[in-house]
């Protein structure tokens, strides 16, 4: 099962990847696992300043199977310290779990707006704040990319661009809806 994600999603040399791999190698639907990251993410973004208890309590919350806090947080620990690390890298080190250039498109779109969806999940049930200007902006457009799909008549290519557009927009309007948490609880 693991060569199956591992051949699947994005692999590089970061260890909260091979974490997430790791620990979700039960789930061989590469969109629950973006959709999975997307929710962690989600939480972290919008309580940036949350403990490892709560966020495991929330995220408890909104799994299925047997996950729980304690299994969350012996399991999936190390690996959301890095997730909060990627996160606060003043170099933008944070990229979405996705499947790589290699896979299908529609794939890939499916794995995108599944991670959107989950990431406005997290984001929603670490509750929502004032969001203003560009940040609710940020929202609506995630709002819009989580029913992203593909059109059947329109050239591949162009298609191909627009997502490559799309998982950028994602990758700054995650840490742009961060960074204005951050401002907010300070």
């Amino acid at each position: 099962m693991y060569g199956l994600l591992h051949e699947r999603l994005l692999m590089n040399d970061n260890e909260s990847k091979l974490a997430w791999l790791l620990a979700l190698a039960a789930d061989s639907d590469p969109a629950r696992v973006a959709e999975t990251h997307g929710v962690v993410i989600g939480l972290l973004v919008a309580a940036p300043g949350q403990d490892d208890q709560r966020l495991a309590d929330q995220l408890a919350g909104l799994q299925v199977g047997d996950w729980n806090s304690d299994r969350i947080q012996q399991q999936l620990g190390p690996a959301i310290a890095t997730l909060r690390s990627e996160l606060a890298s003043p170099d933008m080190d944070f990229r979405p779990l996705l499947p790589t250039d290699d896979r299908p498109l529609d794939e890939r779109t499916h794995c995108l707006a599944a991670w959107v969806t989950g990431f406005l999940a997290g984001y929603g049930t670490a509750g929502r704040g004032a969001e203003q200007g560009d940040a609710a902006e940020a929202l609506r457009m995630l709002e819009q990319i989580a029913r992203a799909g593909l059109d059947p008549e329109a050239d591949d290519e162009i298609q191909e661009e627009a997502l490559t557009e799309l998982n950028e927009f994602v990758r700054v309007a995650t840490l742009l809806l961060r960074e204005e948490r951050l401002r907010q609880s300070a």
